[in-house]
This record gives structure tokens, sequence and C-alpha cells, in this order.
């Protein structure tokens, strides 16, 4: 028995040595975003403070320079005690996924003079933060930094609503994970044992990652084998003319080229399709109540800290910004819906940047040395959802508009 002990102790060791030295480049770039971030005692998850990175993409997709301050914001700059402070609050996008330290939005709002004052904007984004994350970091951070202007708070889709599919997965929204977990102090240890031990060990982080990925395929596959079997049940012989006799693909390079120079551009209706209205804002469920207690904390810490609190719709979905620039809707913008209900409720205004999308198309870009005409979907990373640089510039653009700022 000792042998076996000891064997197996040798393939644990030698497996993680073997790790480290070959760094394959999926597992580096899930290795370089877990030491970007630190366990927290109080919201689980923070970036790491005095950090620097250059995170790649495995698939190529994007990547930058990711650095943190004293504080554990993203960017070098430290706060000024003289300047008057914007605070850019938020997930992943706000973080600035997928982009460089100075190409991130809030980066760009850096310096802009509201009102005849110049004012610095610091990034307390964190990926996969949902709205209780987001009260607890605006607590922490406005208890250390002195001048706070303005907090701009990004609400995520993420953070209360998920497409039924995903769901029919076991994906949940951040507030519902959040929900289950706030008042659950076994989960909460035992999220920091393998928190930090996956931090520190390769072997432990791969192992972690292959279970997780072996959980969605499987999800997947049921549900689609699920599906196939209901559809060969109900529907015989539309199955077996549909799996067998398959209509020849038709070429559509050219109808897309063509209307890559139409604006606004045509709805893609062989993959989503749009309501032609609203839909009423009684039928859609109320937010969660995990969501409404974190949007009152902040609006406590507002008159707390006196400063302004400025709900912001970032529309990142591209079936809601086809639709909306077309004169439609797409369902899944019904979360900034709910969203805006609320704090319309609350007397408080929310900057909805929706309507600025109509700029996104036709603008000229250089993208790989050759020049083009922008459409939406350069404004966010391919199958990733995160904003481009294009993406950033143009949300910290939009947003100096609504502000009134200039630079």
């Amino acid at each position: 028995m000792s042998r076996w002990i000891l064997f197996s102790i040798a393939t644990i060791i030698c497996a993680e040595f073997l790790l480290r030295i070959l760094n394959p480049s999926a597992l580096s770039y899930y290795r370089d975003v877990k030491l970007l971030h630190a366990y927290h005692s109080e919201y689980g998850v923070t970036l790491q403070a005095n950090e620097s990175r250059y995170v790649k993409h495995y698939a190529g997709l994007w990547e930058g320079r990711f650095t943190t301050n004293s504080l554990g914001l993203r960017g070098l700059s430290e706060p000024s005690p003289n300047l008057p402070k914007i605070f850019c609050l938020g997930d992943s996008m706000v973080m600035g996924f997928g982009v460089s330290d100075q190409d991130t939005f809030c980066s760009l709002l850096d310096g802009i003079t509201i009102n005849g004052s110049k004012h610095q904007a610091l990034n307390l984004g964190v990926d996969a933060y949902g709205s209780l994350g987001d009260a607890k970091r605006l607590k922490d951070i406005s208890n250390k930094v002195s001048n706070v202007k303005e907090v701009l708070f990004f609400i995520s889709p993420n953070d209360f609503a998920m497409p039924e599919v995903l769901r029919n997965q076991g994906i949940l929204p951040d507030d519902e994970l959040d929900a289950l977990h706030e008042n659950d102090p076994v989960w909460k240890s035992n999220f920091r044992i393998q928190f930090e031990a996956t931090r520190i060990s390769y072997l432990l982080q791969a192992l972690k990652l292959a279970y997780e990925q072996s959980i969605i395929i499987w999800t997947q596959n049921r549900l689609l084998a699920e599906q196939e079997l209901e559809n060969a049940y109900h529907s015989p012989l539309q199955y077996v003319i549909s799996s067998f006799f398959l209509p020849s693909p038709k070429n559509t390079c050219k109808l897309e080229t063509k209307q890559s120079l139409i604006c606004p551009e045509p709805i893609p209706e062989s993959e989503f399709f749009c309501d032609a209205t609203l839909p009423d804002l009684n039928s859609l469920p109320p937010l969660t109540k995990t969501t409404t207690d974190a949007y009152d904390q902040m609006i406590e810490l507002s008159k707390l800290h006196n400063f302004t609190l400025r709900p912001v719709i970032i529309p990142v979905q591209v079936e809601e910004i086809y639709c909306y620039v077309n004169g439609k809707h797409h369902s899944l913008g019904n979360y900034a819906l709910r969203a805006k209900k609320f704090w319309n409720e609350k007397g408080i205004d929310v900057i909805d940047l929706t309507k600025y999308t109509k700029s996104m198309c036709g603008n000229s870009i250089i993208e790989k040395d050759k020049p083009k005409f922008s459409s939406i979907r350069d404004y966010f990373i391919p199958g990733d959802g995160h904003l481009t640089v294009l993406g950033n510039e143009w949300v910290a653009r939009s947003l100096k508009q609504e502000l009134g700022a200039k630079d």
C-alpha cells in the first residue's frame, strides 16, 4: 500500500512539473487570468493588487497588457487626492476583458472635464460580478478613495437574466448564484480552498477546467439528444426528411459583401428574429430580491458619500443591436427594460447607450492594415462578446456625450 501511495505522489508531482514545463497555450491563458485575481473574504474574488501580466487568448481572439494599482483597480494610476473621481463599476465588460489597459473605455474617460473640472476615472470592474458583488466592491473602494463625484454603474444582462438555452445547461445569472451562496459558510470555505489551491497548482487548475468543460459538454449533448428524440417522436416523417435530405447550401458571400455597406445593417434573419414592438413592462418578471437589495445598497452609499449614481446600459448582445437599428426589439434586451423600470421608480435616470448604436455602421476603420467599413460585429470580440478596442472607443465617446464632458 505504501508503494502505491508513493507512486501516486510521484505521479502527481511529475504531472505538475510537466505541465509547468510544457505550459500549453490554453492552460497558460487561464493561469494568467487566474493569477490576476485574489481571494477576498467579503466578496469572494477581487483583482490582485500591483499586478502586471501580458495575457494572450489561447485561440488568438485578443491579447493585451493587464495592470492593477495598489488598490487592485485596473490601470496604473493611483487615486489622486486633488481630483474629483469617476468610478466605473461593473463586471468583465467594464474591467476591459479583451483589450490592454489604455484601451478600456474607463481609461479613455480619464482626464475628461465635466462642469469645468478635470476628473480622474478609476476602474472598479471585476469579471463575473453580479449586482451584490458590485455593491460590496463600491462600498469597499468608497471607503478608501475620497472626492468621488460620479459612479457609473454598468448593468449586465448576466446579473439577473439568462437565455433559456443557457439556463437549461445549468448556467444561472450571477445574482441567483450569489443568493444561493451568500449565507452558506460551508460553500464559502470550500470555495476559498479550491480558489487558493488552483491558484498554486497547475495540475489542480487543469483538472478543474477539464471537469467544468466535461459538465458543459455532457449537458449540451444531453439536451441535444433530448431534442432529437422529441423531434423524432412528434414528427417522424419531417425528422427523416430533414436528417437525410438536406438542401444544398446557398452561396451568400456576395449578399453579405453587398449588405455590409448598407446602414442600418439588415437583420440576419437566418440567425434570429426581432419583435415588432416592445413587450408590456407588466408582463416582464420583477428583478430578484438580491438584485434590488444590491441596488438599494448603492443608493444608500451614494447618499453617504455624496456622489451621483448613474446606472448605465451598454447593449452588448448583437441581436438587440441589429433589431434596434431596424426599429424593432429583441427579447435579449428585456433585462434593460426591467432594470430601467426599477431605477425610474426610484427617481434615478438611466444612461442608455442603445441609441448610439446607430453610429456603429459604415465608419471607415483599419483592420489588419486594410481599410474597411465598420459593422456592428466589429465592436465585439467574435465568439466572446466583450468589447474590442473599437467597441471601447464607442462606449467612451457615447458616455462623454451623455456626461456633457470635454476632453
